[in-house]
């Protein structure tokens, strides 16, 4: 008994001996494959600390193993639209002993591995499910532009490995899975990133910073003053105009003051709008990078015709803006003083103004503040790379050309509107101004835009033979840039000009026709009808955006979808206004003209250009998210309330205390008896109420 009791010790004994070096298959073979390769002189190093790390794996050693586990070992869900295999970002580059133990830092690299390097074949996706795999993840895509072939994979190295020692661990490390393709697909490493990295702060950081502590200051520090010393302050030198421009219950007073508007139901349109913009730039940033489940997002197409419908062809929804933009330009183009050169451009100026302060701050964000702001595995890839490109081309984004600029490279993409809007206006008080020296060239002037407003889409969807709608291609990243479409047609002003042409013709309109006189001249069934057909034409025209993207409409029938589209559209939403501000319209016209959109409408203007900052602090992700409407809608609606609150902070700190010092040396008081004051988007309003619209 004895004796058997000491063989079994001894047989115990040498089975735990043994059990830390258990061989383990993958390791195995990562390390042979590693082995095979041709190392540098530089790469030996990190040759061997990736051997060493796979040695204590087998050993169980704990800092070895809290790499490895780091590591996602194969990509999963490639087959239903997950791209990102990002592993354990913070367990890479945060383990406990980094301090103590700096021979142990590591870095966290973020390889792309491209297994179809000719691009997709065919055009559909694959619904026999007795072919080979590869024809499905390499060969297929949907029809939306998804395709499966591309995988970004996250792995944990030592700290030091050059770019192409982490290739080449990537490369082993697929050949250990299942995807036949990825074995030998080229890998290419987008970035790397070591743990407890100094962080290195440029002067524009600082000049940002600074700045906005002594906005804040001043701010704070004038409407003091303002409210205590009422007397003192009311005197009229420079330094108490500054004091009272920078008052905040003067400045707060302008967003939320309740005024009768010829116009109220514009702030409803203005405000949904945007709201829906933005629920629709977050659908296709979420969907175009992080979901893993991106496939249950384009069968909303076929389960959910409805949404489909509407948010297929949203990109016509921006020309609502240009729209009521025109309108409001039109009712004030009477009352300008533009007869002498001079008061062209203060006019200009003062519309310069409105617009460059928002966009000002969100560029200089964009290029000196977000790369400090928050990190991830995907950040560099997107965020950062929206920092360089503001860094690298902030000045045509201020100069409002970067529409024009190197538009492969323009800073803040989504502004492209500010620029459109500018140049139109521009270009409307130029035509103004010439009119009123000589109504004939004028005239002729006038038509000659016209005449290009209407042919230009047409000419340029030919030329560049482009599809009838802008196609968020989602097999691509959200870089939207290299999109021909985006770039020759979608942000181009001569493409945009005919619903604008549109607008300021039913503004002089209602100049003459002043809503206040003719209140109510419709009757309801009038109104009504008007309102219901003006609205069927809007859906309409986003249905026909639908049927242009699954059936791939190209060539003369897009050129006429192009030549008609947005000028219809511009006839529908004019329609609505028209039949809710001379009509009776039960229901839309209380809803649109509720006293909540008001402030809010004022505000839509930073909504617009503040929220896509946000969505690319979106890419601090670390795992892919799940597509779910709901879960869409609570976060775009939290973007909607965060980009609110922050427009409302830019309006009190820098663009109503700019308005307010510039407005007594830009006044463009014409011979009308009523004053009027430019908003940054052309509205009518009195010098107290510069509203902040889109």
């Amino acid at each position: 008994m004895l004796f058997k009791s000491v063989v079994l010790s001894f047989v115990f004994a040498n089975v735990l001996a043994k059990e830390p070096t258990l061989e383990i298959p993958n390791l195995d073979h990562i390390f042979d494959n590693l082995s095979k390769n041709e190392w540098d002189a530089d790469e030996v190093p990190c040759r061997d600390k990736i051997f060493n790390i796979l040695e204590n794996v087998k050993n169980s050693t704990l800092w070895a193993t809290w790499v490895w586990n780091s590591i996602d070992q194969s990509p999963t869900g490639i087959f239903f639209g997950a791209r990102y295999h990002l592993g354990s970002y913070d367990q890479c580059l945060r383990p406990p002993w980094l301090a103590t133990h700096p021979e142990l830092r590591t870095q966290y690299c973020l390889a792309e591995i491209e297994m179809n390097k000719d691009g997709v074949k065919t055009m559909e996706e694959v619904s026999d499910p007795y072919v080979r795999a590869e024809d499905y993840y390499l060969d297929s895509k949907t029809h939306f532009g998804r395709s499966f072939s591309y995988i970004a994979h996250g792995v944990c190295l030592p700290a030091g490995c050059p770019t192409k020692s982490a290739a080449k661990f990537v490369k082993a490390l697929m050949s250990t899975g299942h995807l036949r393709a990825a074995r030998d697909a080229p890998v290419s490493i987008h970035h790397c990133e070591e743990a407890a990295a100094p962080t290195e702060y440029s002067t524009g950081y600082y000049v940002f910073v600074y700045t906005f502590a002594a906005l804040l200051f001043i701010a704070v520090a004038s409407t003091y003053y303002v409210s205590e010393y009422p007397v003192t302050a009311s005197s009229n030198s420079f330094v108490n105009h500054a004091a009272k421009s920078f008052c905040f219950r003067r400045n707060w007073n302008t967003v939320f003051k309740s005024d009768n508007d010829e116009l109220p139901c514009l702030h409803g349109i203005r405000f949904l709008t945007a709201v829906m913009v933005a629920f629709v730039h977050y659908l296709a940033i979420a969907h175009g990078t992080s979901v893993s489940n991106g496939v249950d997002f384009e069968r909303m197409a076929t389960d959910k015709p409805a949404v489909a419908v509407i948010t297929t062809n949203f990109v016509v929804l921006v020309d609502t803006f240009f729209i009521l933009s025109a309108l409001l330009v039109g009712k004030s183009l009477a009352t300008l003083d533009i007869t002498k050169p001079y008061s062209l451009m203060k006019n200009i100026l003062k519309r310069y103004i409105r617009l460059v302060v928002l966009l000002a701050v969100t560029v200089f964000y964009l290029a000196h503040i977000s790369k400090h702001t928050d990190d991830g595995p995907v950040y560099p890839k997107i965020a950062l790379y929206e920092q360089q490109m503001c860094e690298k081309n902030w000045l045509p984004a201020l100069l409002m050309i970067g529409n024009y600029y190197n538009t492969l490279e323009m800073c803040h993409p989504a502004t492209w509107y500010i620029y459109c809007d500018f140049h139109m206006y521009v270009i409307t008080l130029v035509l103004l101004y010439v009119y009123r020296k000589n109504s004939r060239i004028g005239t002729a002037a006038a038509a000659i835009v016209l005449v290009i407003s209407f042919i230009m889409p047409m000419i340029t969807i030919y030329i560049y033979d482009l599809p009838a709608i802008l196609i968020y291609n989602l097999g691509l990243e959200v870089n939207i840039r290299p999109n021909s479409t985006f770039r020759n047609y979608y942000i181009k002003t001569h493409n945009r000009m005919g619903p604008y042409a549109i607008g300021l013709a039913a503004g002089y309109l209602m100049s003459i026709y002043k809503p206040k006189d003719y209140r109510k001249v419709w009757s309801k069934t009038v109104s009504f009808l008007g309102t219901c057909v003006s609205l069927n034409l809007m859906l309409a025209i986003l249905a026909l955006g639908h049927l242009c993207l699954v059936y791939r409409v190209h060539g003369w029938l897009a050129c006429i979808l192009a030549a008609f589209e947005k000028n219809l559209l511009a006839v529908a939403i004019l329609g609505v206004v028209i039949f809710c501000t001379y009509g009776q319209v039960p229901l839309i016209n209380p809803l649109l003209s509720w006293s909540v959109f008001a402030p809010l409408s004022r505000l839509s203007y930073g909504l617009y250009v503040i929220h896509i900052v946000f969505l690319y602090q979106s890419s601090s992700m670390r795992d892919n998210s799940k597509h779910h409407l709901f879960q869409v809608l609570i976060n775009s609606l939290g973007l909607v309330v965060v980009s609110l609150l922050l427009s409302l902070m830019v309006w009190l700190l820098a663009e109503a205390p700019l308005v307010n010092i510039t407005n007594p040396y830009l006044n463009t008081k014409g011979p009308a008896k009523e004053k009027v004051v430019m908003s940054r988007n052309g509205a009518d309003q009195n010098d107290t109420n510069k509203q902040k619209i889109m």
